[in-house]
């Protein structure tokens, strides 16, 4: 089993759609726990917005049964 991280929006689909919250949290430099820091670190920034573009190029997305 694989996890792949970036929905955001939780579509189900890695795309450009999920690069847009967290390009502005990243502008306000947001902290927290939130669906836009993507790789679980506390700080949404340029290595979120780098794990989302690396998933969407391979069109991960999530296949129910």
């Amino acid at each position: 089993m694989t996890f792949f991280s970036g929905d955001t929006n939780q579509d189900g689909f890695i795309d450009g759609g999920n690069l847009s919250p967290v390009d502005n949290d990243a502008v306000g430099f947001v902290m927290g726990y939130l669906a836009s820091d993507i790789n679980g670190d506390g700080f949404v920034y340029s290595a979120d917005m780098t794990i989302i573009d690396n998933n969407a190029a391979d069109f991960i997305s999530v296949i129910t049964l």
